[in-house]
């Protein structure tokens, strides 16, 4: 076995511990995952590590015992999983003879009576490196923290004696999602391993974004403790309470619950979801059946927890209000929501179990008061939805108390489905005017007792009143629903209010009343237009009308909420990722950002700070930008590779171009796979450069930027600096200026195409050229000539604007060129030049941008007709053409205007079968420029419709 110095070794593995440290560059944030040291210290590794620590010539048997070969040593440690302690004396750069006495007396060893616990004390590792390696110790158990991460155990309590002892298992600052009386609420992206069921073994596999809710404990007899912690290990036998995967008790002071992350709350999804203009009875349904979940859910909590014995537990919410209803995404039907109880198992919540209801809130401290609560806490003025007998002189909060809240929190619902946010807000300020106090009870003018705000039956007066006005049945269903929460709901006696249970079945009922409505009118529609079409319509008009609406494109269109005034727009060709860019920020959109059937909202968005964007290309997996100034950077963001699941910014490069130029960056581009990043840059005044490398072998070369933290703020401080000057850059020289260079894109990921116009010739010329990314030749290369010089007698016009665009058509030696916005040919690069089809000029047709189908060889185009402006979708026919062939017109978009900025790309759609769209797919159009983006969706037809 060849020698190793111990020094190398441990260098080596030093480094290879420390690239798969999560958050490596935060001192005191750092950590490795569940699995890291395991996955370091492989048998080959630790086979270097233990013949390091002998001195040359001398064997491993005669330095720590017969029969210790370095397989012994090596299952050994692996038996008795000593990689993590092993990983942390490495990382601690701990000398040779305290790895020497961690073999002797932990590996080779017969009693280790605990030593290999970690976190290790010092007495422990005394004992493990010898207590005259003092330096070595300290430096262990500064390290330890680093290797020993928390885990989180689904239904159980986590107790971490000393926090400095472990880390916490984030893979990015804790972010304040929400607050409350008795706690913070952050939310936590938790590692990959550290969520854990030991029932079932099973592990998260990727980043699980979680909410985490901090309470400062107060201290408190033991059988409070388990009280407590029956309701959160309770079975969960409703989809609508919020469950709790496990806590976390840190130093013996804070306790925290670690819960699914929601989108939001529902007091914030109205704010930010006003109704649709369509289909509102259907939303309608969708809304209530929500609202009805709630009300099952408080059921559960009122009679359906049962503790570990089988016992009955009535817990009481005693806050129910929309801030503790969280809202998600319902797992089992894709688009539909469920609202989730949250905040019930801690804060505010009453049980009996053969003994005197106990509050649980006792045992942590409120908020800023460093106290803790009384049961009167239920007076609190700010308790808008607390019921009447929480403002007595002696509280007897009660479930019946929870049915007053949910009474109120349906007809604040009930307002929004008529009114919007518009409407609550309003609602909350006559509740004001009335009682002087947001309460849904008021006292009498004269001493006496509680009753109703009067301002609640006019709410649901007007609310019926103008359901009648949309439709006579709507109205009375209406009014039986707010007719029954006025009579058995919000009552100000307790005695004569429903339970929860019943209020669950008269929404679904209402729910169910909705979408017969809905169906109604749909059936109404259709009968209108039978009649309208068999007294109208001839046969064949049917027959024609009929097929239109089988068969024909459709289109949906979506406004851009959060981004205004760009200045411009990229969607990715491999898969729909789109970004926007302004002067201050760039918005991430992919599909994920259709939330409503109006709007799209960014999934990530980026703030540039220092300097203004010029231009973005993206694909799915990476987005480059490059910036307007005099410095020739690129900037490169790696959208999976970040903190988040999904994508994000939070991994960026700043990328040092191999030139001394400081004319700046004219054109970028990136492969439609993300795998190559090209751009153009001046040589001189008279040439140019075309740089292009892999990315993947450029951030190989990247370094850290000093004082980085773990995501990165602005463009001009990313968190990486790739700055080489050779390999794997390859450099292509253009013979015009970097301005000349008017078309930049990749054909594929070994193909990269650009477009010099005019060409620096005598007869101004035009240069279309494919570059191999690989050999860095030109593979093909095409001259346009001039028309006044050339036997094709193009129409010049401006020799600047003569090429238009172009595409390739099923592979990369294949494309379809368009010049001077109205002749069209295609040139075949592996055909002969002269068997090559003459350009086609269709008539009144003016081409502005190709879109091809390269998986079923098929030609769009979005162009005008002579004397319209607006533009329209069109297929274009390919060689062989017909006599006097014509594009097919497939869809006029009166929103898009000739001059208009826009951009498009074809997707397949995956939700569609074959025989739907028969290779049709759809095409993206984004419109954007001043005021706010829109973006459309069209279904491209089958083949066959004419």
């Amino acid at each position: 076995m060849a020698s190793y110095s111990y020094d190398e070794v441990r260098k080596d593995l030093y480094s290879q511990i420390h690239r798969r440290l999560e958050r490596s560059e935060i001192t005191d944030k750092r950590f490795a995952r569940i699995g890291t040291a395991k996955e370091v210290l492989s048998s080959l590794n630790l086979e270097h590590f233990f013949y390091s620590l002998v001195p040359s010539g001398e064997s491993l048997e005669g330095h720590f015992g017969l029969g210790f070969t370095a397989d012994a040593l090596i299952s050994r440690t692996e038996e008795r999983n000593l990689q993590n302690f092993l990983a942390i004396l490495i990382y601690a750069r701990c000398s040779v003879e305290s790895a020497r006495g961690f073999v002797t007396n932990l590996v080779t060893s017969s009693e280790r009576d605990g030593l290999d616990q970690l976190p290790a004390g010092r007495e422990q590792l005394e004992h493990v490196f010898g207590i005259e390696n003092g330096p070595d110790i300290n430096s262990f158990v500064d390290t330890q923290p680093c290797f020993c991460p928390v885990v989180l155990y689904k239904g159980e309590d986590v107790l971490v004696a000393d926090g400095k002892s472990q880390r916490l298992p984030y893979l990015s600052d804790e972010e304040c999602v929400g607050e409350g009386s008795f706690g913070m609420v952050y939310r936590v992206v938790i590692a990959p391993g550290h969520l854990a069921n030991r029932h079932n073994s099973m592990t998260n596999t990727e980043p699980e974004p979680m909410a985490r809710k901090d309470f400062r404990k107060i201290q408190h007899s033991p059988e409070e403790w388990e009280t407590m912690k029956h309701i959160l290990r309770a079975p969960r036998n409703s989809k609508n309470i919020l469950e709790t995967f496990g806590t976390l008790q840190l130093d013996k002071s804070t306790f925290s619950l670690f819960m699914p992350l929601a989108e939001s709350d529902l007091g914030e999804w109205t704010k930010k979801n006003p109704p649709p203009k369509f289909d509102l009875e259907i939303w309608k349904a969708g809304i209530l059946t929500c609202m009805s979940g709630v009300a099952d859910g408080l059921e559960f909590l009122h009679s359906g927890i049962k503790d570990s014995s089988g016992h009955r537990m009535v817990c009481y919410h005693l806050d129910l209000k929309p801030a503790n209803i969280l809202v998600f995404s319902d797992d089992s039907e894709q688009g539909k929501m469920v609202w989730k109880i949250s905040d019930f198992g801690i804060s505010r919540v009453k049980l009996a179990h053969h003994q005197q209801p106990t509050d649980i809130s006792t045992l942590f401290e409120e908020r800023g008061t460093g106290t803790s609560v009384s049961g009167t806490v239920n007076q609190h003025p700010g308790g808008s939805y607390l019921a009447p007998e929480s403002s007595t002189s002696k509280p007897d909060m009660t479930k019946k108390s929870d049915v007053w809240s949910l009474g109120c929190v349906i007809s604040v619902i009930i307002t929004y489905l008529s009114e919007g946010q518009t409407g609550i807000d309003k609602y909350k300020e006559d509740r004001l005017a009335k009682s002087g106090r947001d309460f849904f009870f008021a006292h009498s003018r004269i001493p006496g007792p509680l009753r109703r705000n009067p301002s609640v039956h006019k709410q649901h007066t007007s609310l019926i009143e103008a359901a009648k006005r949309r439709n006579e049945k709507e109205g009375k269903m209406l009014k039986g629903l707010l007719d029954y929460i006025e009579a058995r709901v919000l009552q100000v006696d307790p005695g004569r209010r429903d339970s929860a249970g019943s209020i669950y079945e008269r929404l679904q009922d209402t729910s169910s009343r909705y979408k017969k409505l809905a169906e109604s009118y749909e059936d109404r529609e259709r009968d209108t237009l039978d009649e309208s079409s068999s007294t109208r319509l001839s046969r064949w008009k049917q027959k024609f009308l009929h097929r239109k609406r089988l068969d024909g494109p459709e289109m949906g269109s979506w406004l851009v909420s959060d981004a205004k005034d760009v200045a411009g727009c990229c969607i990715a060709a491999d898969k729909f990722t789109m970004a926007y860019w302004t002067s201050t920020h760039i918005f991430l959109y992919n599909l994920q950002s259709f939330q409503s059937s109006q709007y799209v909202k960014n999934i990530a968005q980026y703030e540039l700070k220092g300097w203004e964007c010029k231009s973005v290309k993206l694909s799915a997996t990476y987005l480059i930008a490059s910036t307007i100034g005099h410095h020739s950077d690129l900037y490169l963001f790696d959208l999976i590779d970040g903190s988040l699941p999904g994508l994000d910014f939070s991994t960026s490069y700043r990328i040092v171009l191999p030139t001394g130029n400081t004319n700046g960056l004219h054109r970028i581009a990136i492969s439609p796979g993300g795998q190559v990043l090209a751009c153009v840059v001046d040589k001189d005044a008279e040439s140019s450069y075309i740089y292009h490398a892999n990315i993947v072998d450029l951030l190989g070369h990247r370094t850290q930027r000093r004082g980085s933290g773990a995501t990165s703020s602005s463009i001009d401080e990313p968190k990486y600096i790739v700055n080489i000057a050779g390999e794997p850059w390859k450099c292509h020289t253009v013979k015009t200026q970097g301005t000349n260079v008017t078309h930049l894109s990749f054909a594929s990921d070994t193909t990269l195409c650009y477009v010099a116009q005019p060409y620096i010739t005598d007869k101004h010329n035009i240069e279309f050229s494919c570059i191999s990314t690989l050999t860095n030749e030109a593979i093909h290369w095409l001259d346009i000539q001039n028309p006044n010089s050339s036997s094709l007698r193009f129409d010049s016009g401006n020799p600047s604007s003569l090429f238009t665009t172009f595409a390739t058509i099923g592979n990369e030696q294949k494309f379809a060129i368009v010049l001077h916005e109205r002749k069209f040919f295609v040139h075949d690069f592996n055909c002969d030049p002269e068997l090559q089809t003459p350009e086609a000029s269709f008539g009144n047709y003016c081409i502005v941008k190709l879109l091809t189908d390269k998986q079923h060889s098929r030609q769009f185009a979005l162009g005008t007709k002579s004397g319209s402006h607006t533009i329209l979708l069109m297929e274009l026919p390919l060689p062989p053409l017909k006599h006097k062939q014509r594009p097919t017109d497939i869809m006029t978009l009166s929103d898009i205007r000739y001059g208009d900025r826009f951009t498009a790309e074809i997707f397949k759609d995956s939700t569609r079968t074959h025989e739907e769209v028969l290779g049709g797919g759809y095409v993206m159009i984004s419109v954007y420029g001043a005021g706010q983006p829109k973006l459309y969706k069209v279904n491209l037809p089958s083949p066959n419709i004419p």
